[in-house]
């Protein structure tokens, strides 16, 4: 073989390992995921191939996962080391708890752990993440949500429905500047809505359904203005629904039920013109239907 071709194919070799060498993830990250497997139960991790090769699927990513099954850990690969950035394990029959070693994976963005038989509570931990995505929907997870939370400045989506959750909401969740979307329906919370969650400008969807909170609907509610779906149901709150919920003009699914407390006039949701859903069962409303629903052609549940 020419000089010249020997030269070709080391820098090919060359090429080919470096590249392969800079997809290897972290070893402190492996060891932090080897030790959240145990945590979670999860046994389908293989740790003699490198949980970020995409091309070796290796118990970390299931392509044919089925609608609702997703079974993935995604990572972020530069020219020279690669960091895990994503957990999803839905619907893995997982019977652990939540892991505080996710912790140790500092771009880590996205926990999606619904539908599982995880227990325990929400790891303080977590809140030292820059995460984007919380959901431990349709567990046995227990506990406070932990303050600490309302220190992820990134978080879009806080979901944490259908679960054992008890205790009152943390007034420091309403430090939140980009959340988007609260879960917080069938748990066991109580106290009131803090005042501090006036603060939530940014939501666009928020659940409380299912709970057993005391006082009132908050006035501050007017400051949601962006939001498009508010579901109150079952919550422990009680009316009068406020007026101040006419500014919320982008609603397009409104839920409210079980409001006990004073009798009420139908609340002025005249401004709602795109409403699609519109429930308010059992809240003690008196009165007329005001004319102005008639007009409303978006609204398909009345």
């Amino acid at each position: 073989m020419s000089l010249p071709r020997l030269i070709f194919m080391y820098v090919l070799v060359s090429l080919i390992f470096g590249f392969a060498s800079s997809q290897k993830l972290a070893r402190d990250e492996v060891d932090v995921l080897r030790a959240a497997a145990k945590v979670l139960q999860q046994k389908k991790w293989n740790f003699s191939v490198d949980p970020c090769d995409v091309a070796s699927v290796g118990g970390w990513r299931n392509p044919n996962a089925g609608k609702g099954f997703e079974d993935a850990v995604t990572c972020n690969c530069s020219s020279t080391l690669s960091h895990v950035t994503s957990v999803v394990l839905k619907a893995q029959n997982l019977n652990g708890s939540l892991p505080k070693e996710f912790a140790g994976l500092p771009f880590l963005q996205d926990i999606e752990l619904s539908r599982n038989y995880l227990n325990g509570s929400i790891p303080p931990e977590w809140g030292a993440l820059p995460l984007v995505n919380i959901s431990v929907l349709g567990n046995r997870i227990s506990g406070s949500i932990p303050k600490e939370i309302g220190n992820i400045t990134t978080l879009i989506s806080l979901i944490l429905e259908l679960n054992q959750i008890s205790g009152k909401l943390p007034q420091e969740l309403g430090n939140l500047p980009n959340i988007q979307r609260i879960f917080l329906s069938s748990n066991y919370l109580s106290g009131d809505i803090p005042s501090t969650f006036s603060r939530l400008t940014t939501l666009i969807d928020l659940r409380i359904s299912d709970n057993q909170f005391t006082g009132t609907i908050p006035d501050f509610i007017q400051n949601w203005t962006n939001l498009e779906k508010l579901v109150i149901q079952a919550s422990g709150l009680v009316g009068p629904i406020p007026n101040t919920i006419s500014t919320l003009k982008k609603l397009t699914n409104l839920r409210i039920s079980e409001l006990s407390g004073p009798g009420s006039p139908f609340p002025p949701l005249q401004n709602m013109t795109t409403i699609k859903t519109l429930i308010l069962r059992n809240c003690n409303l008196t009165g007329e239907l005001p004319a102005y629903l008639g007009p409303i052609t978006s609204l398909r549940l009345l």
